[in-house]
């Protein structure tokens, strides 16, 4: 009798232990998938930023590349390319990002675009 006592308590408390469980199981799953959403929200924030500081490098880039056409400074040909692929990453990113600020460049990249395609025509580059 205290045999089947006993095994009906261990049931009883299995059964309790393992709702306990449940709960605890289900309560997890939406701690970790909140967890998981705000993990992702701020992978995709810290991707912004990280977008947004690089058309800022880029930018700086151009105006310098720019002001040092303006002071007949001779360039490499690999120095114009990666001007041109700042010049790319940036036009990009205000392209994708309309309400991001984008004229201040504006004139130092078409200064760099004309003056790279006269250097071509002339065989400079």
């Amino acid at each position: 009798m205290n045999d089947i006592l006993l095994t009906g308590a261990v049931t009883i408390v299995t059964a309790s232990a393992l709702w306990d469980f449940v709960k605890f199981i289900i309560n997890r799953s939406d701690k970790q998938r909140t967890t998981n959403e705000d993990l992702k929200r701020s992978i995709e924030s810290l991707v912004e930023k990280v977008d947004m500081n690089q058309a800022i490098l880029a930018r700086t880039h151009i105006l310098r590349f720019s002001d040092e056409i303006r002071n007949q400074i001779v360039h490499s040909g690999e120095y114009w390319e990666q001007t041109l692929m700042d010049v790319d990453t940036y036009e990009r990113y205000c392209q994708d990002h309309p309400t991001f600020k984008n004229n201040y460049a504006s004139l130092a990249i078409d200064h760099i675009k004309k003056t790279y395609q006269k250097l071509l025509e002339e065989h400079k580059i």
